[in-house]
């Protein structure tokens, strides 16, 4: 007779679980923000022209 009067379990959307907790909303929204900014500093980084030959043999000497 308990289990006639209990309600049957609702199952939460996974999206609201998500929002549900904060901690993990924290964590990616630190880390989403940090994979963009690695990205981008890469990208730029790769676009810089090369040191000329006789800058370079300067500076190293």
């Amino acid at each position: 007779m308990d289990n006639e009067l209990q309600k049957p379990e609702e199952r939460v959307p996974f999206y609201r679980m998500i929002m549900d907790d904060f901690m993990l909303l924290l964590f990616l929204g630190v880390t989403i923000y940090a994979i963009f900014y690695l990205l981008w500093g890469v990208m730029e980084l790769s676009n810089l022209p090369a040191i000329p030959e006789e800058l370079k043999d300067s500076l190293l000497k």
